[in-house]
């Protein structure tokens, strides 16, 4: 097996099943399920009317979409692409290296990803002023993935005010990381995506593949 149809099997291995077992890839176990609480169809990502299961602004289903970012990140670079500290969170480097935002959106995504996950708020205080937010976050159809401040929040509760507020559409973002992942996808058939682990595809394989006794999604 080659780096590229390790990555390609870790990106679109659904589910194989046996007589017994099924064997999926963690990633399209874990986009599948930040889709199916989100509202959309689970197999292409569209938004899905029929999905009573889940809404288009979900937290828990955002906090999926992000942690597929920071594996993304982790474990992929894009070939002859910018340079990013390897130091920086996943969620940073996926951003970086497949996406369109520049650095102060990207890093008010990573202070959102950490408000949701570390304690299922809606404000971040980190330790450079571009990871510190108070957000508002809603999920329209037609507002932007984020709306930046006119000023930074500088982490104290009483001066929380509109002129420093975040604003994130969970819609949009959840639209952004689709088309991250699509983007992805495509661009390793044309071998432009590099494995950064450090055992390769070895590590990709062995880390991220999983069998259980029967599929549930």
């Amino acid at each position: 097996m080659t780096d590229q149809d390790a990555i390609s099997f870790h990106l679109t291995n659904s589910y194989i099943q046996s007589s017994q077992f099924t064997f999926f890839s963690g990633f399209c176990g874990a986009l599948k399920d930040a889709r199916k609480m989100t509202g959309r169809n689970v197999e292409t990502g569209a938004k899905d009317s029929t999905n009573s299961f889940g809404h288009l602004g979900s937290w828990l289903g955002t906090i999926g979409y992000l942690s597929l970012l920071d594996q993304i990140g982790g474990c992929f670079k894009l070939t002859n692409g910018p340079v990013v500290d390897a130091n920086k969170s996943g969620i940073i480097k996926a951003l970086k290296y497949f996406s369109n935002l520049n650095d102060n959106e990207i890093d008010a995504i990573y202070a959102l990803r950490n408000s949701f996950a570390h304690d299922f708020s809606l404000q971040n205080v980190g330790k450079r002023p571009g990871l510190t937010h108070h957000f508002d976050v809603d999920n329209s159809p037609t507002n932007p993935v984020i709306v930046l401040p006119t000023q930074n929040w500088d982490g104290i509760i009483a001066n929380k005010s509109l002129s420093n507020l975040t604003k994130i559409n969970l819609q949009a973002l959840g639209d952004t990381v689709e088309t991250l992942v699509a983007n992805l996808i495509k661009l390793n058939t044309s071998n432009q995506v590099e494995i950064i682990l450090a055992g390769g595809k070895e590590e990709l394989i062995a880390r991220y593949s999983f069998v259980t006794g029967k599929k549930v999604i």
